[in-house]
């Protein structure tokens, strides 16, 4: 703790502060990002937002991105396979909007071939020349991006740099969470990429913006707190820093980097609904995880989330309920469905012999239900079971819930078997049963946490710190996957997931 003081000490005693900002020029990327924005404006005016285009311009946003915030040579940033799908969709164009491709396609095609022939980056080049310029012994520097950079990104960047420096690689979210100072704070961005919280929090002497030319790179400090009048203001988040010059944008580019993710979780939905279409009551009620570098899951409402804190030193994995998540929190997720280990787990650490016959009567009493559901259909189900039998708790969302392998024992349970046709006796038979296995599956849980406790360290955090996740193999449970990966944010907005779809990391791709 004494260290940890000592940092914040120093992060409310720095001195005079200097916050730069820095343009790229880049005689690639800056055709290529202005002939994405006429053909977002045909698209807009003359197309009216045709709906196949509009796939198309997704496409060229995700490309264009992507070499946008690469620090590896524009020729290795874009994988065959996306490659080859943008250059099936300009002859798609060519083919059913002839105008539209000599007018505009074409010249997005030639600017794309001149930027993924280029084996040059000059994002990357101008980086190491802005530090090694500012290059004295034990200068310390924290490098910070948005994504988590790759391996081979980091190796360049070290390759690049004089090998007196100190670098410290972060992601956005870790630099916000570390309290650590540094001679030089680099942004590989401009302020509105990383957000709200670096323009009022600077961890260095000197800090630095370094963006395309393609971005505005500045801020605006008089903006703060804009809703109180100037007068009864007072504010000292912007005494003793001193602001270099803005710089304003050379392209008409009119994209934002989110909308990339947004649209990749909106069409992953669209096709959720498509696919749940004739199997609804398989569906479960999840909301939308954003993990690191573009990436998201989606969470039942009612499950239990594992979670490493590295600072609990005693029980630094635990299960806590969905609600109780929070943003920056790692969540551990296995690479495959967490709902089979624990299965698993339960069955053979803890029901043991039992575990055959406990789960034949499980499936008996939710095939039947399965089997009513889908030829009665779930909506009259859920009526009959709350208007004729009295189970309040029959909604959709519980039903669709019941028929999954999840939920063990709903809290009506006796009067789900009694309207499934079940005697008495065999109702208290398979309602015990169902909280011993209920049980179990908590046993199974705390296992799970303590055996992955015992083969992880907080030896790790440095991984985290520059990627914003960290995979693991298990001993203890044959080798299977398993990431640590920190939540961004939590949309809680329910939407209707297919069971296989669940707790599963997603990227844009």
């Amino acid at each position: 703790m004494a260290v940890n003081f000592n940092h914040l000490l120093e992060l409310y005693s720095l001195d005079q502060k200097t916050v730069l900002f820095k343009h790229v020029e880049s005689n690639e990327l800056l055709p290529f990002a202005n002939n994405i924005e006429k053909f977002r404006l045909e698209i807009q005016y003359k197309y009216e937002n045709d709906e196949h285009l509009l796939e198309v311009l997704d496409l060229l946003k995700k490309v264009f991105f992507k070499l946008a915030s690469s620090l590896l040579p524009y020729n290795k940033v874009i994988i065959k396979e996306m490659e080859e799908q943008l250059i099936l969709k300009f002859i798609q164009i060519k083919k059913s909007y002839p105008e539209l491709f000599n007018n505009v396609v074409i010249h997005i095609a030639k600017s794309f071939k001149e930027v993924v022939e280029s084996t040059s980056n000059n994002l990357y080049e101008y980086l190491c020349n802005y530090i090694n310029s500012k290059a004295q012994s034990g200068l310390k520097v924290a490098i910070v991006t948005k994504r988590a950079i790759t391996i081979e990104e980091k190796y360049l960047i070290r390759d690049g740099l004089k090998s007196s420096l100190k670098e410290s690689f972060f992601t956005e979210n870790s630099f916000r969470k570390d309290i650590k100072t540094f001679d030089e704070v680099v942004f590989v961005g401009n302020p509105n990429y990383f957000g709200e919280y670096v323009k009022s929090t600077f961890k260095g002497s000197t800090v630095a913006f370094i963006s395309y030319d393609i971005f505005n790179n500045s801020i605006s400090p008089n903006k703060i707190f804009a809703d109180i009048e100037r007068e009864n203001l007072y504010s000292t988040i912007f005494d003793s820093v001193s602001f270099g010059e803005p710089m304003h944008r050379k392209s008409n580019m009119n994209l934002e980097q989110a909308e990339v993710l947004n649209v990749a979780v909106n069409k992953f939905l669209e096709e959720q609904k498509n696919t749940l279409k004739l199997n609804s009551q398989d569906a479960i009620e999840a909301s939308i995880v954003y993990l690191e570098n573009d990436r998201f899951l989606f969470a039942p409402k009612d499950t239990k989330i594992r979670i490493f804190s590295p600072n609990d030193k005693n029980n630094f994995i635990k299960q806590i309920n969905f609600t109780d998540v929070e943003e920056d929190d790692f969540i551990v997720v296995r690479n495959e469905r967490d709902t089979r280990l624990i299965t698993e787990v339960a069955d053979h650490d803890v029901l043991k012999r039992n575990a055959g016959k406990y789960r034949f009567l499980q499936n008996e009493w939710k095939d039947k239900l399965r089997f009513n559901v889908k030829k009665k259909g779930i909506k009259k189900v859920s009526k009959i079971l709350i208007n004729k039998y009295n189970i309040k708790t029959a909604s959709l969302a519980s039903l669709r819930a019941w028929c999954n392998e999840d939920s063990i024992c709903p809290t009506e349970l006796p009067k789900i078997l009694k309207a499934l046709r079940y005697d008495e006796n065999r109702i208290k038979e398979i309602y015990n049963i169902m909280k011993i296995i209920q049980l179990a599956h908590r046993k199974a849980g705390r296992i799970i946490s303590d055996k992955l406790m015992s083969e992880l360290s907080n030896n790790i955090l440095k991984e985290l710190q520059e990627k914003g996740y960290y995979t693991f193999m298990s001993k203890e449970f044959n080798g299977a996957s398993f990431n640590i990966e920190r939540i961004v944010s939590i949309d809680r907005t329910r939407h209707l997931i297919a069971p296989y779809n669940l707790m599963k990391p997603m990227n844009i791709d």
